[in-house]
């Protein structure tokens, strides 16, 4: 850890002209292993004199912090002797990323039927893309990384009580995926090789290798690995030995124990397990699936400890279709490492509300009850294709998180469950065709990794970020262009509000079953909870009784979103008029941002004809109020068109695991009939 810490701080040294020596320097930076106090993860950035800097930590991870940061200070324009002094400790005590990860078209993650997640099952075989991604996280401060997976024992770790269900080589569908098949590949067999093509050649044992290797990397840099399940799910062994995805059989449950057992004692570097009891089961909530998940993954990992007991494994059971009573209940006795919780914070909606009730609504009598430390389920369904960028939402949202329900041992892992934070192959770009997503979106990836250690982070340091990523443009003008753009979503979600992934993606106004029309979505669901936005029935009702407004009205937010995309727009037009020699980067930057303001005046309009149409269905005398809505969705058209223009000359439509087709042409036939059904209501 400190010497990949050291390694950056002597690239930023030589970087701005200065030379690393091992004697008879100038200047000394030296590092003071823990002081009382300081903490895991902590550091202090002490002057000693005109000549000196010492780093002091509160243990190694502190100590690789405390070299990135002041890496960072001097690769951001400060002379080692106009270093400032320093210190920090993580503001939320682990900070890590959810990656349903795409082993193989036979180990599935959640659903994998999106074009991100098949497209990148062989980049999950890449080294070079692992150690990128954990060096990001590394420099971005995450420090945990959970890996998301339905069953993938056969293809990961050899079975000698079940030799038949292991397998070779990594197979993607031999057809590609449409929007008609279910997560579950429609029950196909993957398994008959006529199904499946084979896009890399490698043995179990060289598998084996390759995820050490990984892992070892992980670990090395301070990252825990967490490995987490849905259930019930046998893929490879299906059929074999007597096993079913049946919660009622005992050989699955064998099974399932003994795959557990030998996944920790092949890969020693994980060091959390967690389920849900919501997923695939023919077992009765309420205590049922609970009892099998203690008989599989629970038992596994205490007959895995009991052989190896120095070694402690999280337990982390999530709360979905579950409660904290019937957790307990059955968990009360793990005790062979801490035993821990999580709750979907935020729903599936990161970029919707810094204020979150769900939590208190839903979990929090348990967690206080059972005062078990809970991790927050950050999820981003919200935005897959457009760099987003507001660090004054991001750094409210963490202050306003329940670090109490934490409890100083949990954190939050963050990503999304209908995408796979990978490779992105949908650019039209030959530049920048085959990046990371964590490249691609690394201004997002850097703003809430590093504003959950460290809340402190002002406008100052992200402007700075922006201008060393792109030094031929203004950064203060980009960072303010960036922030209005990216506060369109969140509006429209908080709008629009719907818990699950399947049942929105804002950039392309879709759900599963495809197009949301108003009456799928404006007329059919309300506002967020809390958000003190009025519905577009409410709005109706004040105006046919001639009342005043007692919230916000969908008026006052198509207000604010076509606002937000003015200032968006203008913003890109400067930007563009006054760079000279950009980069592709940044090129394709201010096209996104330019795509989120079209979108954001589509979504104006949209709601504006709404709320007229509510007014006329209401009573249908008010004919004035069905005209101003054909107008509305008139122009609701003229602004998808535009969107579609901006996101067609940079991006290919994808398929998008949990909703729909993102094809801004055919959405726009969509768009189009829309239109016309409204103008038909009058007839």
């Amino acid at each position: 850890m400190q010497v990949f810490g050291v390694g950056d701080l002597t690239a930023a040294l030589k970087s701005t002209g200065n030379e690393v020596v091992s004697e008879q320097a100038d200047f000394h930076i030296a590092f003071s292993q823990y002081e009382p106090g300081m903490g895991p993860q902590s550091f202090r950035i002490q002057k000693e004199g005109t000549r000196g800097i010492r780093i002091f930590h509160g243990d190694s991870v502190g100590a690789m912090y405390g070299a990135l940061e002041l890496a960072e200070d001097i690769a951001l324009g400060n002379s080692l002797q106009g270093i400032r002094e320093k210190a920090r400790k993580p503001y939320v005590p682990h900070r890590g990323l959810k990656f349903n990860i795409p082993l193989d078209a036979r180990a599935p993650s959640y659903d994998d039927t999106g074009t991100s997640a098949h497209q990148n099952i062989p980049v999950m075989w890449e080294w070079d893309f692992w150690k990128s991604f954990i060096d990001q996280m590394i420099r971005n401060r995450y420090d945990t990384l959970t890996l998301w997976v339905t069953h993938p024992y056969p293809g990961m770790v050899r079975l000698p009580e079940y030799p038949d269900a292991n397998y070779d080589d990594v197979r993607v569908l031999a057809k590609p995926v449409d929007e008609h098949g279910d997560r579950h590949w429609d029950r196909l067999d993957v398994f008959d090789p006529a199904n499946t093509k084979v896009v890399k050649k490698i043995t179990l044992d060289e598998k084996i290798a390759f995820w050490t290797r990984v892992f070892d990397y992980a670990q090395a840099h301070g990252i825990t690995i967490h490995l987490y399940h849905w259930n019930i799910y046998t893929f490879g062994a299906e059929g074999k030995y007597g096993i079913t995805d049946s919660g009622k059989n005992d050989a699955t449950v064998q099974y399932m124990r003994y795959c557990v057992r030998r996944m920790l004692e092949t890969y020693p570097q994980i060091d959390g397990i967690g389920v849900a009891a919501g997923e695939h089961f023919d077992l009765p909530q309420g205590g049922a699936r609970e009892e099998w998940l203690w008989k599989t993954y629970a038992l596994g990992i205490k007959d895995y400890c009991r052989d190896h007991p120095d070694r402690r494994i999280t337990f982390i059971f999530r709360s979905l279709m579950s409660n904290a009573d019937n957790i307990m209940d059955v968990f009360a006795d793990y005790d062979v490492g801490a035993f821990h919780t999580d709750h979907k914070y935020a729903r599936a909606r990161v970029h919707s509300t810094t204020t979150s009730p769900y939590l208190d609504i839903e979990y929090r009598d348990g967690l206080e009850k059972f005062e078990i430390p809970c991790w927050l389920n950050v999820r981003n369904d919200d935005l897959f294709i457009f760099r987003w960028g507001d660090p004054d939402y991001v750094r409210e949202f963490w202050a306003n998180i329940p670090r109490d329900v934490l409890r100083s041992e949990a954190g939050y892992f963050m990503g999304p469950d209908g995408f796979v934070q990978g490779k992105e192959f949908v650019s039209k770009n030959d530049e920048l065709t085959g990046q990371m997503e964590v490249d691609k979106h690394w201004y997002r990836f850097m703003m809430f990794g590093r504003l959950s250690y460290d809340l402190t982070l002002t406008r100052d340091y992200f402007e700075k970020r922006l201008a060393e990523r792109f030094p031929d443009t203004d950064a203060k003008r980009l960072y303010e262009t960036w922030q209005s753009a990216s506060q369109i979503i969140p509006l429209v979600n908080r709008f629009f509000f719907r818990v699950n992934d399947l049942q929105f993606s804002p950039e392309g106004c879709i759900a599963k079953e495809g197009f949301l029309t108003v009456d799928r979505s404006f007329f059919a669901h309300p506002p967020l909870q809390g958000s003190g936005i009025l519905s577009v029935q409410q709005y109706a009702q004040k105006i046919i009784q001639d009342e005043s407004f007692d919230g916000i009205t969908p008026m006052d937010v198509a207000d604010t979103l076509d606002a937000d995309a003015a200032q968006t727009l203008a913003g890109v037009k400067t930007l563009r008029s006054n760079t000279t020699a950009s980069s592709p980067e940044l090129r394709s930057t201010l096209s996104d941002l330019e795509a989120m303001a079209w979108l954001g005046k589509y979504y104006a309009a949209k709601i504006r004809g709404a709320a007229e149409l509510a007014v006329y269905r209401a009573d249908r005398t008010r004919t004035v109020h069905h005209d101003r809505a054909v107008q509305h969705f008139e122009n609701a058209v003229q602004q998808w068109t535009r969107y579609a223009d901006v996101a067609t000359s940079q991006y290919r439509p994808q398929l998008f695991s949990r909703t729909h087709y993102m094809d801004w042409s055919r959405i726009l036939d969509d768009v189009r009939q829309e239109l016309d059904s409204v103008r038909a209501e009058a007839k």
